[in-house]
């Protein structure tokens, strides 16, 4: 069967209509320098000319003289606007490239992030993605420059001297065949080095995560040697790359001087009479020498601009054949039902579903049936392994069962929902609610991005975070995070909290939403999520006695199967070996 599998190069090239129309004008901005270069070598051979052998008045060399300052100007600025509309599209792919990479990694969801080493994932949304920017900014606009640009060039110089053009047809193979013959090894060395960036950025960042281990175990200071080791490998194969790169210059700029000076020769012989041939039986005057030479060096400085460039070629070929294989993996697929309206209440029915992550033998969840009713309260208790964070993450539409059905309480199958329709009918809390850099309203505003700061406050005043609010500098506009208002870990708890409250969501998910915390911020979470229940659904992870008081019912879960879903009352008459001796506020870990 044949491969369908594009490759890194057709890979690139169906991207470079994502820069629109500035490709197209980079290229006709580089088409008209040249009709302007011409101009100018009008003007250079026409002063040589008329001074030299004419003898002419400086009055006749006025016209010249005022178009050579114009052509100059010109051709400057359009060789800025070649430049800017080139890096302009170039930009304009990359966003677009970039964007496509973090809408995959969101579609493909947390799970599958995880399995990523995030030095890996930073690296190719930033660096590789980046590194497309010299291909598609210089090297696609010059590769069409080098027919357009040579080609007129030839078409001028032929009908003066059919030898000077021969020269030039022949001598101009020299430099794409040279950049080919580089080409070779460039882009095996930038995959080497795309390869060793990552291993450098993986290291380091497992580096800083560890340091606080590595500190206390009093290995720091070898670690820094491994580090510096692991850099200074990276920097030899830099400098690898960089001595290719300027060995290709230096031959580039070899072979295009060798046949400028063949020309100049040539040129040379026929005006000291040794050469009588080449001029279509006529002589060759000076103008047309003159007006030759001009153009001679621009008749190869497309080309040596494209070697110049050939590196971002080879620099991006090695970037594609990694991002290309990530943006074709096949997207989880639904059947969106797209008018789905978000209940005011809403229950979730499980029917003998089972989960089993990838590469893992053993189901996570096995034959869970279940049913939770719109506006109850269910905690969920086990050890850790037993599938509690599992049953969240197949709840958040982030797993998908094996076996089984999942259905709303009114028969909605949930896998005919995109994944984006089911989930805003889900707020979440976990463990370690994510505070991002910027306001503690831009935070908030990650659930609902059009709410109001009357919307926004009344969240707040349900999380019971009124009083540190009012005593913030700023209120809502104060900045958290890096460089901001610090955030103690029951704060960040009830910020996310008041995100989900801001959401409106029929259905909350809660892990440990009081782990790690002090006794007067668990009081605070508990005291909101009494009120919060109240015509809500809620599943909440935990071992804390408080909030299984509040559930409904208790399911306890063991190795993915249910043993046994009951009130708290009844699990300690009838099953109390199933609950923890003590009911300790914090939970080690989770599943």
């Amino acid at each position: 069967m044949k491969d369908t599998t594009p490759t890194p190069q057709r890979w690139l090239a169906t991207q470079a209509s994502l820069g629109g129309v500035w490709p197209l004008i980079a290229i006709l901005a580089g088409t008209v320098s040249t009709l302007l270069l011409f101009v100018q070598a009008w003007a250079i051979a026409s002063v040589a000319q008329r001074i030299v052998i004419d003898a002419a008045a400086f009055s006749e060399l006025a016209v010249p003289l005022l178009v050579l300052p114009l052509a100059y100007c010109g051709r400057g600025a359009l060789a800025w606007l070649k430049t800017e509309a080139g890096t302009r599209g170039a930009v304009r792919i990359r966003q677009a490239i970039r964007r496509g990479l973090l809408q995959r990694i969101g579609g493909f969801g947390p799970l599958w992030a995880r399995r990523q080493h995030s030095a890996t994932l930073g690296n190719r949304v930033w660096d590789q993605v980046d590194a497309l920017h010299g291909y598609y900014a210089d090297y696609r606009p010059q590769r069409v420059l080098c027919l357009i640009t040579p080609g007129l060039i030839l078409l001028v110089v032929f009908p003066l001297s059919w030898a000077a053009g021969l020269i030039l047809l022949v001598t101009a193979p020299f430099i794409p065949l040279n950049m080919a013959m580089v080409g070779i090894g460039a882009k095996q060395r930038h995959q080497a080095q795309f390869l060793e960036l990552t291993r450098m950025s993986r290291h380091f960042l497992d580096a800083l995560r560890g340091l606080p281990t590595l500190k206390l175990f009093g290995v720091s200071r070898a670690q820094a040697d491994v580090v510096h080791e692991v850099s200074e490998n990276f920097r030899s194969r830099t400098m690898r790359v960089l001595r290719l790169a300027f060995l290709t210059s230096t031959l580039l700029e070899f072979f295009s001087s060798l046949s400028i000076a063949l020309l100049a020769i040539y040129i040379g012989f026929v005006y000291l009479g040794h050469f009588d041939f080449g001029s279509w039986g006529g002589g060759l005057d000076l103008f047309a020498g003159m007006f030759i030479l001009v153009l001679a060096p621009e008749f190869y400085q497309p080309l040596r601009d494209l070697g110049a460039h050939y590196h971002a070629k080879a620099e991006a070929e090695a970037a594609a054949g990694d991002l290309h294989p990530l943006l074709a993996l096949p997207a989880p697929t639904t059947t969106d039902h797209q008018n789905w309206p978000v209940p005011q209440c809403l229950g979730v029915v499980l029917n003998n579903v089972s989960c089993r992550y990838e590469g893992q033998q053993a189901p996570a969840l096995d034959g869970i049936s279940l049913t939770l009713r719109p506006g109850e309260t269910l905690a969920v208790i086990g050890a850790s392994g037993a599938g509690k964070s599992t049953l969240a993450n197949l709840l958040m539409g982030f797993l998908t069962p094996e076996s089984g059905s999942l259905s709303t309480y009114d028969g909605t199958r949930i896998d005919t929902l995109a994944s984006g329709t089911w989930q805003r009918a889900i707020g979440w809390l976990g463990q370690r609610p994510a505070i991002l850099s910027g306001t503690l309203a831009d935070n908030l505003r990650l659930a609902v991005p059009n709410a109001d700061d009357a919307a926004l406050r009344q969240a707040l005043q349900e999380a019971d975070l009124t009083d540190w609010v009012d005593k913030l500098p700023q209120g809502l506009s104060t900045p958290l995070g890096a460089g901001g208002q610090p955030v103690s870990g029951g704060q960040a708890r009830r910020i996310a909290l008041a995100r989900a409250l801001l959401r409106r969501a029929p259905l909350l998910l809660l892990d440990e939403p009081t782990a790690s915390l002090d006794r007067d911020s668990e009081a605070r979470v508990i005291h909101a999520l009494s009120r919060l229940k109240h015509g809500r659904t809620l599943l909440v992870m935990t071992h804390h006695l408080d909030l299984l008081r509040l559930a409904d019912r208790v399911l306890v879960l063991d190795h993915g199967k249910v043993r046994a879903i009951d009130t708290l009352e009844g699990l300690r008459t009838n099953h109390p070996d199933l609950l923890p001796v003590a009911f300790p506020s914090t939970e080690g870990s989770h599943a």
